[in-house]
C-alpha cells in the first residue's frame, strides 16, 4: 500500500488554493444576496400591498358580508334573558 504524505507544494500543484478561495467568493456572495433579500423584504411587502390590495392575498379568505339584522351575542343575551325572566 502507498504511503499518503500531505505536502503544501501538491495542493498548490492542484490548484487547491484558487479553488478555495473561488468557492468561499462563491459562498460569500451567495450569503450576501440572501442577506440584502431579507433586508428588503419589507420594503418589497409593501411595494405588493400597493399592487395587491391586502384582502385579496390573505389566505384566499374573503371578508364576511356586514348584515343588517342582529349578531349572534345579541340573540345568545336575548335567549339567556327571555329564560331567566320565564324561570319555573
Amino acid at each position: 500500500m502507498q504511503e499518503v504524505i500531505f505536502s503544501w507544494q501538491h495542493v498548490v500543484n492542484g490548484n487547491g488554493v484558487a479553488l478555495s478561495v473561488t468557492g468561499m467568493s462563491i459562498v460569500f456572495v451567495a450569503l450576501m444576496l440572501v442577506s440584502l433579500y431579507i433586508a428588503m423584504l419589507p420594503k418589497l411587502a409593501s411595494l405588493f400591498d400597493k399592487i395587491i390590495p391586502p384582502a385579496v392575498h390573505h389566505c384566499g379568505e374573503q371578508a364576511p358580508p356586514a348584515s343588517s339584522g342582529p349578531v349572534e351575542a345579541e340573540i345568545v343575551a336575548a335567549a339567556v334573558a327571555y329564560l331567566q325572566k320565564n324561570k319555573s
